[in-house]
């Protein structure tokens, strides 16, 4: 006898995601990052949380501060960024026309772009 899931469950399992998360790992590596000069010459170095709404046709919308890095100017950048940045080309459709997701962006002075 198959097990029934109550129809107050059944819209409880949440959608695998992992295909996302690798897609943006991907585009967060290929960004092309503007370090701003002064902070790069000041040593400074972050992470920034962002939040953003992901649209079907791939383009990003509504970037705003999760987590700050601590630095303002660091924070504008991410955002800047992102902003600038490519369509993200998704490998598969969102199921939706649009979702939020939550991602970093690291300045790193190891890392040379």
């Amino acid at each position: 006898m198959a097990a029934l899931t109550p129809p107050s469950q059944s819209n409880t399992a949440k959608p695998d995601d992992g295909w996302l998360s690798t897609l943006m790992g991907k585009w967060i590596a290929d960004l092309e990052k503007h370090y701003p000069a002064t902070l790069r010459l000041e040593g400074i170095q972050g992470k920034v949380v962002l939040v953003a709404m992901l649209h079907e046709n791939g383009t990003l919308t509504d970037v705003r501060i999760a987590k700050s890095s601590g630095n303002t100017v660091l924070d504008h950048a991410a955002i800047a960024d992102v902003e600038q940045g490519p369509p993200i080309k998704l490998s598969r459709p969102l199921g939706r026309p649009q979702r939020p997701i939550k991602f970093s962006i690291s300045y790193d002075l190891k890392i040379t772009r």
